[in-house]
């Protein structure tokens, strides 16, 4: 791992949810795949969803949908039906990545602040968060909010550090799409891509990371600098 210089204090962690913390890919590809065979599209495999997932499941529908044509469906019918699908399964095969209770329990420990910021819509944010990640005391969580633009815009980041007390440039924002890692830049934030999420080493360095981890334990040395 070829170590960026690290910032001078770090003084809070935010995470992105899916891709990140939890390997959520199951659940919501079964869940577009049997809203697009309900209404007469094409499904993709499992893995296909890796490069459609991010910026919110607008997004995920239009990519899944592309260069289909249903007339009589619109991208606005398939984003309401997969809401509705994918709340009832959300969570069934739904995991933690290896090593990322051991992450928070660690960062816990010394006692940095964790946030959560992620573009799934806010109710669900919190209803998952509630169900794998009750146990660490995040001090903020959100999802995708009304009034604020989803990520890779930086409102919520900035507003999350604004409501930890702590100066942007001293949040690592951990991230594994082009969006976490723009948000963070733009932010003003350090941006580090995990490479166990949703996109390759390629695409998280072109999109600004500055470390890419393989393992959550390279982030814990990372942020306590051994």
């Amino acid at each position: 791992m070829n170590i960026p210089k690290r910032p001078k204090n770090i003084s809070a962690v935010i995470f992105d949810l899916d891709g990140t913390l939890l390997d959520t890919l199951y659940d919501i590809a079964v869940s577009m795949n049997t809203v697009l065979e309900r209404n007469g599209f094409a499904t993709h495999p499992i893995e296909k969803y890796r490069i459609f997932i991010g910026q919110g499941i607008a997004k995920l529908a239009k990519r899944a949908i592309a260069h289909q044509n249903k007339s009589s469906v619109t991208v606005e019918d398939i984003v309401q039906e997969l809401y509705i699908e994918y709340e009832q399964r959300m969570g069934d095969s739904t995991k933690f990545y290896d090593g990322i209770p051991q992450l928070l329990d660690d960062i816990t420990s010394h006692n940095l602040p964790m946030a959560i910021l992620s573009n799934k819509r806010d109710f669900l944010t919190q209803k998952l968060v509630a169900e794998f990640l009750g146990k660490w005391p995040f001090k903020f969580i959100s999802g995708a909010r009304q009034g604020f633009a989803k990520k890779p815009d930086p409102t919520l980041a900035i507003h999350i550090a604004e409501k930890l007390g702590i100066p942007n440039e001293e949040c690592i924002f951990i991230g594994d799409t082009p969006a976490d890692m723009q948000t963070a830049l733009k932010a003003g934030m350090f941006p580090i891509g995990v490479l166990w999420g949703f996109r390759n080493k390629k695409i998280l360095s072109e999109a600004g990371a500055k470390l890419l981890c393989e393992s959550p334990r390279e982030i814990y040395n990372f942020i306590i600098d051994y």
